[in-house]
C-alpha cells in the first residue's frame, strides 16, 4: 500500500516540478522581445479497479472500485495572446498589431523560421536581418507598375556603388523623372498696358518680337508679367521654363467689344538649351509655344489658344503660319515639344510637357482644328479656342489687382539620395530622398497557420511550421485576418508576473503536499518493518 502511495506521490513531485519549470521559463523570458509564455497543464494518470469490489449496479462498481495512480503534464501549450507595445529605437523595429508571424530566412541553410519579435537592422549588403543574421521576407514593389512581386523574398535595400569625390559609395537613389506636365495659375492685372504691339498681329505681337539671337530675347522691352518654373529633362536636369505674359492692345482689335480682354503668351526655355534642330541657330531658338488667353468683364479664364511649331512646315521658323494649334494630353492639357540640350552637349530625346494654365478640354479638341497662328489676324472672332472648356476651380484670373503668380508645379524631379527610411501600416518599406521624393520599395509579409499550436520553438524568439501547424500561409498586412504592422515599435512578452507569481505560489504548495505523502509513505513503511521486530 505505502509503495503504491509513494509513487503517486512521486509522480506529483515530477509534475510540479516540470510546471516549476515552465514558469521559471515564463519568468526568465518577461523581457524577451516577442516572447509568447507557456502554460503546464495537468492530467490524471490511469485508474486501478480494486479488487472484490461487489456491487449490483456495475455501473457504480466502475465509479466505486477505482483508485487513482498519479497525475502527468498532458502537455506544455504556449500563448499567443498579443503582448503589449513598447517604443522602439529604429524604424525598422516592427510590431504586429493581430495575427500572424513575420518571416525570416536562414542565408546559408535555406531554412524559414517565423517570429513575433521584429527588432530587424539592416546589415552592409543591405538586407534587413534579426539579431541572429537571419533576413526578414517580403514583396519587392515594381516601380513601373506601381504593384508589388507576387513572391516573397529577402529584403535588401537596391543599392548601387558610385563614384563620389573619387571614392566609391554604396547608395540608394530615387531615379529622375522628366517633367510631363507644368502648371502656371496667374493673376493678370487688368490695368495694364501692352508693352508689345504689332498691326498686323495684335495677338502675336511679343512673339513675333522674340529674337532667341539676342541677350535677352525680347530686348530691352520687359512684358507685362514674367513668371518661371524649373522643369527636368530625362537625366534629371533643371531647366527653367518661362512664360511671358502681355496684354493685347484693345484698340488695335477689328471687335474688341462684349467685355473680354485678351493676353498674348510666350513659353520659353534659354535659346542654348533648345536642341530642337529646326530652331538652333535661328531667331525662334527657346520659344517653345505662343497662344492667347481670353478673360470675361468678371476676370474669369473662358478662353485659350495654343500654338506649338510645326516641324514639318515650309515656311520659316518665325513666320506664324509654321506655327499650329496644338495636340492635348490626356488630361485635356495643351503639349508643347521640347528638346533640351544635355550636360553632355547633345541633344536628348524629344520630351512632351503640357501646360496647364486652368482651362481644358473635356474632349481634347479645338473648335477651329487645323488652323495656324496666321489666320487670327486683328480679328478676336478668328481666335481659336478650346471645345468642351473645363475650368479648374483655381485657374488663372484677369483681375484688377496687380499680377501674380497664385500657383506653380510641375511633376519632375532630379535624381535623389536616401535619407531616412519608414514603415507605413500596410507594412511598405518607404525610402525617403535628398530631392523630397518617397519611394515604395519593399512590402513586409505575415505569415499565418491553421494551427498555431502546432508551431515547434526553436530559441531565439523563433518558431518552425510542422505538419501540426500546417504549412506557412504569406500574405500581406491587413488581409485574410493578418494584423498591422506598427513601426519604431516592438512586441513585448506577453507574461503576466502576477499571474505566474500566484502560479508560483500553488505549484510550491503542490510540491510540498507531495513531500508530505513521500514522508508519510516512508513513515508507515518504516512501521511495518519494525511490527516483526
Amino acid at each position: 500500500m505505502s509503495f503504491q502511495s509513494m509513487h503517486t506521490a512521486v509522480t506529483g513531485l515530477l509534475a510540479h516540478g516540470e510546471r516549476m519549470n515552465v514558469i521559471g521559463n515564463n519568468l526568465a523570458n518577461v523581457s524577451t522581445i516577442g516572447f509568447k509564455k507557456t502554460d503546464a497543464l495537468f492530467c490524471d494518470l490511469v485508474s486501478e479497479y480494486l479488487a472484490g469490489t461487489v456491487n449490483q449496479m456495475p455501473s457504480d462498481a466502475v465509479t466505486i472500485g477505482q483508485k487513482g495512480l498519479g497525475v502527468a503534464v498532458e502537455t506544455i501549450r504556449t500563448s499567443f495572446i498579443q503582448g503589449g507595445f513598447e517604443l522602439g529605437q529604429e524604424s525598422t523595429d516592427l510590431a504586429i498589431g493581430g495575427r500572424g508571424f513575420f518571416g525570416v530566412r536562414d542565408p546559408e541553410a535555406g531554412t524559414y523560421y517565423y517570429t513575433r519579435a521584429g527588432n530587424f537592422r539592416f546589415d552592409v549588403d543591405g538586407y534587413l536581418l534579426n539579431p541572429h543574421s537571419l533576413r526578414l521576407q517580403g514583396y519587392e514593389f515594381d516601380q513601373d507598375s506601381g504593384r508589388i512581386v507576387d513572391q516573397v523574398e529577402d529584403i535588401q535595400l537596391p543599392y548601387v556603388d558610385e563614384e563620389i569625390n573619387g571614392e566609391t559609395i554604396r547608395v540608394v537613389k530615387s531615379p529622375p523623372r522628366a517633367t510631363t506636365s507644368a502648371t502656371l495659375y496667374t493673376n493678370l492685372d487688368y490695368s495694364a498696358v501692352s508693352q508689345f504691339s504689332d498691326a498686323d498681329n495684335p495677338f502675336f505681337a511679343m512673339a513675333l518680337a522674340w529674337n532667341g539671337l539676342d541677350d535677352p530675347p525680347l530686348g530691352g522691352v520687359s512684358p507685362n508679367y514674367t513668371t518661371s518654373i524649373s522643369i527636368y529633362d530625362a537625366d534629371g536636369e533643371a531647366h527653367t521654363l518661362t512664360v511671358y505674359y502681355d496684354r493685347v492692345e484693345d484698340n488695335a482689335l477689328s471687335n474688341a467689344g462684349g467685355g473680354y480682354s485678351y493676353w498674348e503668351f510666350c513659353a520659353a526655355i534659354d535659346p542654348s538649351e533648345d536642341g530642337r534642330s529646326e530652331t538652333v541657330g535661328t531667331s525662334a531658338a527657346g520659344l517653345l509655344a505662343m497662344g492667347t488667353l481670353t478673360f470675361n468683364h468678371d476676370g474669369m479664364l473662358v478662353g485659350e489658344s495654343f500654338y506649338t511649331l510645326n516641324s514639318g512646315a515650309a515656311g520659316g521658323v518665325k513666320e506664324l503660319g509654321s506655327w499650329v494649334l496644338a495636340d492635348f494630353d490626356s488630361e485635356g492639357f495643351p503639349l508643347m515639344d521640347i528638346t533640351f540640350v544635355g550636360s553632355g552637349g547633345a541633344a536628348l530625346d524629344v520630351q512632351q510637357v503640357a501646360l496647364d494654365f486652368g482651362l481644358g478640354s473635356s474632349n481634347a479638341a479645338w473648335d477651329a482644328a487645323g488652323l495656324s497662328a496666321s489666320n487670327v489676324g486683328i480679328d478676336a472672332a478668328r481666335l481659336a479656342n478650346m471645345d468642351g472648356r473645363e475650368m479648374n476651380v483655381y485657374a488663372t484670373t484677369g483681375y484688377d489687382t496687380g499680377s501674380a503668380t497664385l500657383m506653380a508645379y510641375q511633376d519632375g524631379y532630379a535624381s535623389g539620395y536616401l535619407t531616412s527610411l519608414g514603415v507605413d501600416s500596410d507594412g511598405f518599406l518607404i525610402g525617403y530622398f535628398s530631392n523630397s521624393e518617397s519611394m515604395k520599395l519593399y512590402q513586409v509579409a505575415l505569415y499565418r497557420f491553421n494551427s498555431e499550436d502546432g508551431l515547434r520553438r526553436e530559441g531565439n524568439n523563433l518558431f518552425a511550421a510542422t505538419e501540426a501547424s500546417g504549412e506557412a500561409q504569406d500574405g500581406v498586412p491587413g488581409q485574410g485576418g493578418r494584423g498591422e504592422i506598427s513601426e519604431k515599435t516592438l512586441e513585448s512578452s506577453n507574461v503576466d508576473m502576477a499571474r505566474e507569481f500566484a502560479d508560483l505560489i500553488l505549484t510550491q504548495r503542490g510540491f510540498q503536499c507531495n513531500t508530505k505523502v513521500v514522508t508519510t509513505a516512508d513513515s508507515l513503511l518504516n512501521t511495518v518493518m519494525q511490527i516483526k521486530r
